[in-house]
């Protein structure tokens, strides 16, 4: 390299964690699994995402030519997609379009370091999905939900 210039060499992170025999820490979404409002074990789940998103407000700050931002509230959403086995999932949500409950979603896999396990609180979904079908194809439905609050219930350190 030229003289005068320094290179960048990013820090090493520190020890990576890996499982029994070597292998790598990252979990394996095949032990991912939803529990519905009863504790039931939703057997038919295929795959499972929820986020918190923030709202934030610009704040301005005398001498400081970038803005601050400061959250001031937040809302939870997701979605849950599911092979096609019954009218369950679909039923909760068409019967009731009012009704809230409480889902679970853990993920431990037993060649990764623990386990994580989350409520979601207040669980709405935002429409009913009554029929998808695709000649061929495997039946499957996907509902998009809200929700009001979570709580850890376990978490990974």
């Amino acid at each position: 390299h030229s003289a005068g210039r320094q290179r960048l060499v990013p820090a090493f992170p520190g020890p990576v964690w890996t499982g029994p025999r070597g292998t790598p820490a990252a979990f394996n979404g095949l032990y991912g699994y939803v529990y519905d409002e009863n504790g039931k074990q939703m057997q038919e789940t295929k795959a499972f995402e929820a986020n918190v998103d923030y709202d934030k407000e610009e704040v301005l700050q005398a001498g400081k030519l970038m803005k601050g931002h400061k959250v001031v509230a937040a809302s939870g959403a997701g979605t849950i997609t599911a092979h096609k086995i019954d009218s369950r999932l679909q039923r909760k949500a068409a019967d009731n379009p009012h009704a809230k409950y409480n889902f679970s979603a853990k993920l431990k896999d037993p060649t990764s370091r623990g386990e994580e396990y989350i409520m979601f609180i207040g669980v709405s979904f935002d429409s009913a999905q009554l029929m998808s079908f695709e000649l061929g194809e495997l039946g499957e439905i996907e509902m998009d939900f809200t929700f009001d609050d979570y709580k850890y219930l376990k978490s990974i350190n």
